[in-house]
């Protein structure tokens, strides 16, 4: 027994790769993964990193995708209807639901910073940030996070943006627009790369990324790549069971997931390698997550001939990544909304972007007041730490003991026997304790 999806189905494979592609690449391609690399042992961190992929995440995603694609609704729906088909427990639909509340928080954080990159793109392309020493980088960046006014633009241009898109159905225009998104995000990359290795030292930014230092990786680092690697590929947030509800039949699940899982790899590599060959040219130290882009980086490309064109085009790829993966991390309750209620798409996009704006604009008056910006810190940690390990475990249960062979296979009909049987081992007996391990290890105290 299947269903007919309510919101359409995807007009081609491509697009599902694009649109989950845009969800995963992420802005944690570009400063949190190059981060993490640099700071827990380079090649050994990148190893580790590819293990989890492989062997957790993937299996994780693959699981979302193929519920949601039985199910042909909205996470929380999606559970419903194949709790009617395995006789389950309804008490497993709080897995999506959490899964839903967990998106929209991240969200929130995300749009926050996605409007510091639109200011910067801005700043740059202006001229306002050339010939500068590193010093007024971070000077600059120290005023702009405590400016409320300068922030809330920034923000609320960002949100101007995602509004209109997200009014339109997922399947048809917003779907041929990930379709344009994601080549152009790639094909600016790089041009990105290019450029890295003619103005910046990249055999150090390689030697950064690739060398092994075994006396930076230790069990923190083992957390951070397992982390990283559910974090990067979007699960736990509902966006890939939406996404596999709009996910066309007679087409090979598991070979568009692995086209993901190799793309946001590639990017991510990329990403850090270019970006470490620019920092490093200049004999900075790289700093984490947020130096890194908003200090670092700024003062190299204020400093690099045609550095305001190279600034402003870096910031909105940026700006572009955050678009693709707003829409993902929204898409789920906005379907669960439209699917729920006699709402219209558009009157509950509007209602849902308005909530992730004020949201904002709490978390934004807190960043700008004096002393450490406490909302955003709080909601990155439990978001990051808590709710996303938790909904990604439920979900892993759910799908590796409550659905059935026989449902699964349904979905997976081009999948070999040998590879379904060790999915269903992985589903089972690995990613369950891993992402445990994960909530655990996360929240004891550092090394």
């Amino acid at each position: 027994m299947q269903r007919e999806t309510l919101q359409g189905v995807w007009v081609s494979r491509w697009t599902f790769v694009a649109a989950a592609s845009g969800l995963a690449i992420g802005l944690g391609n570009f400063w949190r993964f190059p981060h993490e690399v640099g700071h827990y042992g380079g090649l050994l961190y990148i190893l580790a990193y590819l293990f989890f992929l492989l062997t957790l995440a993937m299996p994780v995603m693959l699981a979302e995708v193929v519920m949601g694609s039985r199910g042909r609704a909205n996470p929380e729906t999606a559970i419903q209807f194949l709790n009617l088909e395995s006789g389950s427990r309804r008490e497993w639909r709080l897995s999506p639901v959490l899964a839903m509340v967990t998106g929209l928080l991240i969200l929130v954080h995300m749009a926050v910073i996605a409007g510091w990159i639109l200011s910067y793109a801005y700043y740059l392309s202006d001229h306002k940030l050339g010939a500068i020493s590193i010093e007024f980088a971070g000077e600059y960046f120290a005023s702009y996070i405590q400016s409320r006014e300068e922030m809330l633009k920034g923000f609320t241009g960002f949100m101007i943006i995602l509004l209109p898109l997200a009014m339109m159905r997922m399947t048809v225009a917003t779907g041929q627009l990930l379709r344009l998104l994601v080549p152009i995000i790639l094909i600016a990359l790089l041009g990105m790369a290019y450029a890295a290795s003619q103005m910046g030292n990249f055999p150090a930014g390689l030697s950064w990324m690739l060398a092994v230092r075994p006396e930076d990786f230790g069990r923190d680092a083992i957390v951070s790549a397992l982390g990283q690697a559910f974090y990067s590929l979007g699960i736990g947030v509902g966006a890939m069971m939406i996404y596999g509800a709009y996910f066309p039949d007679g087409r090979s699940i598991s070979r568009q997931v692995g086209a993901v899982a190799v793309i946001d790899t590639v990017v991510a590599l990329v990403a850090g390698i270019s970006i470490y060959a620019l920092v490093l040219d200049y004999n900075i130290e790289p700093g984490n997550s947020v130096p890194l882009l908003f200090i670092s980086l700024p003062y190299v490309f204020g400093n690099l001939p045609f550095g305001d064109l190279l600034g402003g085009a870096f910031f909105v790829l940026l700006g572009l990544v955050m678009l693709c993966s707003a829409l993902a991390l929204l898409e789920p309750t906005l379907a669960w909304l439209v699917e729920k209620s006699p709402l219209p798409r558009w009157f509950a996009a509007l209602l849902l972007v308005v909530g992730v704006w004020l949201a904002g604009v709490w978390v934004i008056e807190d960043v700008a007041a004096p002393g450490p910006a406490t909302r955003l810190f709080i909601l990155n940690r439990v978001t990051s730490e808590l709710l996303l390990p938790l909904s990604a475990l439920g979900l892993a249960l759910y799908a590796g003991w409550v659905l059935r062979d026989v449902q699964a296979r349904d979905e997976l009909y081009y999948c070999n026997p040998r590879t379904f049987w060790i999915w269903r081992i992985l589903l089972r007996y690995i990613a369950p304790p891993a992402i445990l391990a994960v909530l655990v290890l996360a929240n004891l105290p550092k090394q």
